[in-house]
């Protein structure tokens, strides 16, 4: 079973940003929010991590839902994640964010591409 869990759609609905993703290899209802997030520089995604009793989950936010996560973090909107019909909220989403923006701006350790790619959407005028 992969660890990582990709969304692959994103909606801003009633308040809220919801992220779909359809491979979660375990119920919603056994996860935790770990309220921590990093960077997949390689793959230009964001990573918000989530927790089971046995292991961790990533959930894999790839550039193309950024400017969906950029007019929602801009508006102080939660960030949902939901699969099969049950949804999780992904608590501290928005200071987590804003930290990695904070010291992503501006900064090549991230590498080049990534660093352009969040300047491109977070930091266009």
């Amino acid at each position: 079973m992969s660890n990582k869990v990709t969304v692959e759609r994103a909606e801003r609905k009633d308040g809220r940003l919801w992220l779909y993703a359809d491979n979660v290899p375990v119920p919603l209802v056994h996860v935790t929010p770990k309220r921590h997030m990093l960077v997949d520089s390689d793959a230009l995604a964001f990573v918000y991590i989530l927790e089971t009793d046995d292991r961790f989950l990533y959930v894999i936010i790839p550039k193309q839902w950024w400017p969906e996560l950029k007019a929602a973090f801009a508006e102080g909107e939660p960030i949902w994640l939901e699969s099969e019909g049950m949804a999780l909220e992904l608590e501290q989403f928005g200071e987590e964010l804003a930290y990695l923006l904070e010291n992503i701006r501006d900064n090549a350790n991230y590498g080049e591409t990534f660093e352009q790619a969040v300047q491109e959407v977070f930091f266009a005028e």
